[in-house]
């Protein structure tokens, strides 16, 4: 397998409630940022329904939209693993990326598998998540 990177991503947290059940909880936030690449770039509007792990593992559930800049709208869904960086807190996190469209400009996301890596500053309102996004191509022929 081929990484390809796709573009990359900056998202901020604009608003976020955490649940805590005891034994691990549940994130609900809302986050908006930009996508930026060269065959890609435009807006995010998403939402995070984020499992919190009793092991301080987190797990982000992103699901949204992407607004390209020349007024495509892709649906966009993210699912990952975010670890707790000690040494300042930060979590540091990997998701798998799908797109959907009916727009055909972009028809070709619809076929794309990706991976977001990245770091999130801080849990919380404000909180700031850079990362690279990556298209996996397959090289089995």
């Amino acid at each position: 397998m081929d990484l390809v990177e796709l573009a990359s991503v900056e998202l901020t947290y604009t608003a976020l409630e955490a649940l805590d059940y005891g034994s691990g909880g549940q994130l609900y936030g809302t986050m908006n940022g930009s996508l930026a690449g060269d065959r890609l770039h435009g807006t995010l509007t998403l939402t995070n329904l984020a499992r919190r792990r009793p092991d301080n593992v987190n797990l982000p559930t992103l699901r949204g939209l992407l607004t390209t800049d020349d007024g495509a709208v892709v649906w966009l869904e993210l699912d990952g693993v975010a670890t707790l960086r000690p040494e300042d807190g930060a979590r540091v996190f990997v998701t798998t990326c799908r797109f959907r469209t009916g727009d055909e400009r972009y028809g070709w996301l619809n076929t794309v598998f990706g991976v977001l890596e990245g770091v999130l500053d801080s849990v919380g309102v404000g909180g700031v998540a850079r990362g690279n996004l990556f298209e996996c191509r397959a090289t089995v022929s």
